[in-house]
């Protein structure tokens, strides 16, 4: 009688899978369709993108090298791997800056790194550090009151690039003619000396300028 029972019970579960498949079939092989497809379009996305990083990275070496006895061909090159290379656009955009301010157009220059410190898209890391380049730049082409502005974000407490930005916004009220505000800023760098981040020869640099404009 077990065996009976067994029997109709696994008829039925046939016959309700069966039925389950003659329902769904045609969705379940769509489904299995689609799986398929995104797994062939997930690896094909992957190495796709390994290509261009490599392609790309060979571009920014060959750049380098061109470099050395063509500065307008690399200009060139890292013109076009700024605007699509890819994880080494950064790298080219400063590697452009540089080279624009190599060629005396400090103005550009600073514009350049400007733009890599405002872009959203780029790591915090680099953006400070464009910002102190720009912002150096800027003091070079006689623009403080921009100088300053730029490097004002990376004042902070927490700021990797704090002194140096303290410095840029010192020469600037300096270069500007607000003595007062200047003294106040190399003070501030003084005091701020004796922290274990300070970089070397700050206080140095502070003290000679605070010096130069005793009355």
């Amino acid at each position: 009688m077990a065996d009976i029972f067994q029997e109709v019970d696994e008829d039925l579960r046939r016959d309700k899978a069966l039925a389950f498949w003659k329902r769904y079939q045609n969705h379940l092989i769509g489904f299995a369709i689609i799986a398929v497809a995104a797994t062939a379009a997930v690896s094909g996305w992957r190495y796709y993108k390994q290509q261009r990083i490599e392609a790309n990275g060979a571009a920014y070496l060959q750049a380098l090298q061109t470099l050395d006895h063509d500065p307008k061909a690399a200009a060139a090159q890292f013109e076009a791997l700024a605007k699509d290379g890819g994880g080494f656009a950064v790298l080219a955009r400063f590697q452009r800056a540089n080279q624009t301010l190599k060629d005396g157009d400090k103005a550009k220059a600073a514009e350049q790194y400007a733009a890599i410190a405002k872009d959203g898209s780029v790591d915090k890391a680099l953006k400070d550090l464009a910002g102190i380049l720009g912002g150096l730049a800027l003091l070079d082409a006689g623009k403080p009151a921009d100088a300053a502005t730029l490097v004002q974000p990376l004042t902070g407490d927490n700021e990797p690039y704090r002194f140096s930005a303290l410095e840029i916004q010192a020469q600037a009220a300096f270069a500007g003619g607000d003595k007062k505000k200047a003294k106040e800023i190399y003070t501030q760098l003084k005091q701020l000396s004796s922290l274990p981040s300070a970089p070397q020869g700050v206080s140095g640099r502070a003290e000679i300028m605070l010096e130069r404009m005793q009355d």
